[in-house]
């Protein structure tokens, strides 16, 4: 071997002299492949003709055929063929309906075989009128061709006189499941359990996004998934990493935040799978029913589908678990029975139901029941079946929906009522001029660039170290650059088989290159199912670090993984050497194994997960994702002093965030979650924190901060709301959300001081009087100064009914004339005085934090009226207040929400300001306490003249004033005060 080559390669016996440019591609990483003996000893006849990498030519590696086909997990239904595509067929006498035919074409999905429309596809759209295809790998080459063939395949479609383009469907769940993103024709992005580690719906939504984006590109218009099953490690292989967790109520935020993020890329969703999937743990299925009660399916797997269904669920897959699956039995009862009454009554879904006929027990016990199957299917409550399978069943299953129809055994008006639905949702989404628009896949590229980013942020925050027991990460601190580094990785399938003629990629050959730009001297040497052989423990000893890559190991099927990485513990454990254990699709796999020190998950073995792994072990990335999945025997997290606070994000934590609002004020100060979502998004000025239960996702806390300028270089920050919800209180949930505030309001740039309450939002002017003495106090162990003692630092919220308010029966009849004598009028103010009245309000009042702004944003909203002014006789303004109600376009009915709880019609007046005393005027009070008196009265009478029924006055000082004029206390509060 010639020196520049770091490590030797193993080669096979049919090696030859490397060339210099072999040399060059495995001069600083190496990938071990078989000697004459083997790694894993099979016949000649059985070994691979084509490399595992691109690397020399002259070395192979040799293995079974049978593993690189051996699947990471059972065949999702909706991918799963057993019969030829493609089939000489006899004819079949076409149904005479038309109407009929139209609305059946409707209600089914297929797929067919080939690059470009074929002679079967098309037959089955013009002599069908089929309105739904499912695209899968055997279509899809590259962007372009697929883009070719969508819009073929649509304007075939318009060429029938169908009234509605085609559906044309994929199931991109990204991850393990990507047809369409493989890195190279569209972005690869994480999959559901990758999303669910970074415990992030906003990220989710930005990947989901994307991926519609990408999609639309070439032309496809609905997306199946999606996957609201929960993760079970009793036993759903089928789902694995497709779920985002084992929490049913954070796989429907994760689902929801998805769902939503296809439909704002203009791409239709399809939940599924509904109620659940199951299989057992040697692989096969078992129904939902038969391993959960009814109570558990109820909490557990029907709650991702609830959450959805209220946020308008486009379609949903149905389980095959709801069919019946004994030989005897044939009937529907349970099926329609959770179709009609349990997803259409009880979660009052009227979306579209979809099936995959080709998946019921009736036609896998016999493929030429097809006919029994989706008549069984539709009649059961089923809008859509999809048929994976040749085109001759497929022609069988539309005339058997037809002729049931016409022998009264299906109804009509349900066949006419689905394909209605179907319609309707295809309405959402697409018509003729967008379908037959030619998809631009020349977007790609600019789009990829885009959301690459997007999708390596979503792996940083993803790929999770559980344990790292003896801190062997980073690598570097337990190895120096003359060691050698082994990898040792599983033979899985390829993510993305390669087509005819193109060599196939071990796809941890990526990893390996990875690791070797990060680490000069890597050896990747692959294991079989043979386990570790003498040959692997050669390489075990002469290393100075193992990284051990498992795949599914905790499978039955996958047992030889197990013993691999227990061999390889011996060995390490026996002379002291680093072990790294790397899990890289089910995170179960050394879960509950703590001799395995140091455990990473990277949920995926896509290579941007990889690319990050490897960035982790060599301490360039920080890892942050958190394990989706709780610990055999674990329920609940451990309580925790200091807790992990994330921002506020109001698609994720709206609804939540108004849930622990009313268990924590709701009592005294209801709000629903409109109004409190008016409150707290305010972008620019506000920034939110909140807590969460590290498992089911529940929110615990939260924090509200807002800024607001005060002049050029003067800015006040408002800690303007803090709450733990009351089962989690002296945990440390409090202080972790008041010390990440804190911080954040003390880094604003010009900030000069911060205020306990709020003052635009109006949600508290300070801390509420009425709150318990222990969580007063609180406040002041955190460095605020209450000054408990001292009144002076009380505001008040003022309420009075104002049906029966006039003018003579105040305290002061004689106002009205008063001011008269001394040629004060108060009227509304007209267009023309609004600049006068604005630079009056800047001069005596401009210090005061919003004041003028509000003042200000009337003649954004055409609303100078709600401003009453006082006019000294020549023109002088003395004094002015502000009304406002929800009638109106007033920011300030928006800012302030107590009149709305209150009560119907009930304004508001604020802002009351008048003009010092002028120390030389004869009648001081006049101008002063009469004044303000007359402003407050004219305000009173305009709420009154406009239909309301009652008046609101928040932050008031001079109770005084307005207890005279009948005003009631509506809310006690102290005004709190840091300066920076």
């Amino acid at each position: 071997m010639p020196s520049e080559a770091l490590i030797t390669a193993v080669s096979t016996p049919t090696s030859t002299t490397k060339t210099t440019a072999t040399r060059r591609a495995i001069k600083s990483f190496t990938k071990v492949r078989d000697r004459s003996e083997n790694l894993s000893p099979v016949p000649a006849s059985t070994r691979l003709s084509e490399n595992l990498s691109p690397a020399p030519p002259s070395t192979r590696l040799l293995l079974r055929t049978d593993s690189l086909t051996e699947k990471l997990a059972p065949s999702t239904p909706d991918l799963q063929f057993d019969m030829p595509l493609s089939i000489p067929l006899p004819m079949m006498p076409m149904p005479k309906d038309e109407d009929l035919l139209r609305d059946v074409g409707q209600m089914v999905m297929v797929i067919f075989d080939g690059l470009t429309v074929t002679p079967e596809i098309r037959m089955l759209i013009e002599k069908y009128h089929i309105g739904n295809i499912l695209l899968t790998l055997r279509n899809i080459r590259d962007a372009a061709q697929l883009s070719a063939l969508t819009q073929s395949l649509q304007k075939l479609s318009q060429a029938t006189g169908s009234h509605y383009p085609l559906m044309i469907g994929i199931a991109q769940e990204n991850g393990m499941l990507s047809p369409f993103g493989d890195g190279n024709r569209s972005t690869h992005f994480p999959g559901s359990m990758s999303l669910g580690a970074t415990r992030s719906p906003q990220l989710t939504f930005e990947i989901a996004k994307a991926t519609a984006l990408e999609l639309s590109a070439v032309g496809i218009n609905w997306n199946f998934g999606p996957v609201l099953d929960v993760f079970s490690s009793e036993g759903n292989n089928a789902i694995s990493v497709r779920a985002f967790g084992d929490n049913a109520q954070m796989v429907g935020r994760f689902g929801e935040a998805f769902a939503e993020g296809l439909r704002e890329g203009g791409v239709g969703h399809c939940a599924k799978h509904f109620p659940g999937v199951v299989t057992t743990r040697d692989g096969q299925r078992s129904s939902v029913f038969e391993r959960k009660t009814n109570e558990e399916i109820e909490t557990e797997e029907m709650v991702p589908f609830k959450r959805l269904v209220a946020v308008a669920m486009d379609s949903v897959m149905l389980s095959s678990s709801i069919w019946p699956d004994g030989e005897q039995d044939t009937g529907s009862s349970r099926a329609k029975h959770i179709i009609g009454e349990v997803l259409r009554r009880q979660l009052g879904y009227n979306g579209v139901t979809i099936c995959d006929a080709t998946d019921m027990p009736i036609f896998n016990r016999d493929p030429t029941k097809i006919g029994e199957a989706v008549t069984m299917a539709i009649e059961a409550g089923c809008d859509m079946v999809q048929i994976y399978h040749s085109t001759r069943t497929q022609e069988q299953a539309i005339h058997a929906i037809y002729h049931a129809v016409e022998k009264g055994i299906l109804k009509r008006d349900h066949i006419y009522r689905s394909a209605q639905n179907i319609r309707a949702i295809k309405g959402h989404y697409i018509n003729w001029r967008i379908a037959l628009a030619a998809p631009d896949p020349s977007r790609l590229p600019d789009l990829m660039q885009r959301h690459l980013s997007t999708a390596k942020k979503t792996y940083e925050n993803s790929i999770t170290v559980v344990r790292d027991d003896r801190t062997l990460i980073p690598l570097t601190t337990k190895i120096t650059p003359n060691n050698d580094v082994l990898l040792l990785t599983p033979v899985v399938r390829p993510l993305h088989p390669r087509a005819p003629g193109e060599k196939t990629v071990d796809p941890f050959e990526s990893f390996g290159r990875a690791l070797a730009h990060r680490h000069p001297r890597i050896i990747h040497v692959p294991y079989t199912k043979q386990g570790i052989t003498p040959v692997h423990e050669d390489y075990i000893k002469r290393s100075a670090a193992v990284i051990f890559v498992s795949c599914n190991a905790g499978r039955p099927s996958e047992k030889s993984q197990l013993m691999a990485a227990n061999t390889t513990h011996q060995l390490c454990h026996m002379v002291g050497k680093p072990m790294v254990n790397i899990a890289v699709c089910d995170p179960g796999d050394f879960l509950e194994e703590r001799k395995y020190g140091t455990y990473l998950c990277t949920y995926e073995y896509t290579s941007l997960a990889l690319e990050t792994a490897s960035a982790v072990l060599f301490g360039e990335r920080h890892c942050s994702g958190v394990l989706p999945i709780s610990p055999p025997g674990q329920t609940s997290p451990r309580q925790q002093r200091s807790w992990y606070v994330e921002v506020w994000e109001k698609r994720r934590d709206l609804y939540a965030s108004a849930d622990l609002w009313q268990d924590c004020l709701g009592t005294k100060w209801p709000l629903d979650a409109q109004t409190l979502s008016e409150l707290l998004d305010r972008p620019g000025s506000s920034k939110h924190f909140v807590v969460r239960h590290q498992q089911s996702g529940e929110l615990l806390g939260l924090a509200c901060t807002y800024s607001i300028e005060l002049g050029k270089n003067k800015v006040i920050g408002s800690l303007a709301l803090l709450m733990v919800r009351p089962t989690h209180r002296d945990l440390g949930i409090g202080l972790s959300l008041h010390n990440v505030s804190e911080r954040h309001l003390r880094h604003i740039p010009s900030i000069t001081s911060l205020q306990l309450g709020s003052i635009f939002p109006r949600l508290f002017p300070g801390l509420p009087t009425s709150l318990p003495p222990h969580d007063q106090s609180w406040f002041l162990h955190r460095g605020w100064k209450l000054n408990l003692d001292n009144s002076s630092n009380l505001i008040y919220d003022l309420f009075m009914p104002i049906t029966t308010f006039t003018l003579p029966l105040t305290s002061d009849p004689h106002l009205s004339t008063q001011l008269a004598e001394q040629g004060i009028t108060i009227n509304n103010c007209r267009l023309d005085q609004f600049s006068q009245l604005l630079e009056f309000e800047e001069i005596f009042f401009g210090h005061y934090p919003g004041w003028v702004e509000k003042y200000r944003q009337l003649k954004e909203t055409g609303d100078e009226a709600d401003a009453i002014v006082a006019f000294k006789e020549g023109g002088e303004i003395l004094g002015a207040v502000l009304v406002f109600s929800e009638a109106g376009n007033n920011q300030i009915a928006r800012d302030i929400p107590w009149p709305r709880v209150i009560g119907n019609r009930t304004g508001g007046l604020g802002f009351v300001g008048v003009k010092p005393t002028d120390p030389k005027s004869a009648t001081p009070e006049i101008e002063t306490l009469g004044v303000r008196k007359g402003l407050i009265v004219a305000a009173l009478i305009e709420l009154k003249q406009r239909g309301l029924r009652g008046c609101f006055i928040d932050w008031a000082d001079d109770i005084e004033t307005y207890t005279s004029l009948g005003f009631k206390e509506w809310g006690k509060y102290r005004e709190v005060w840091k300066k920076i």
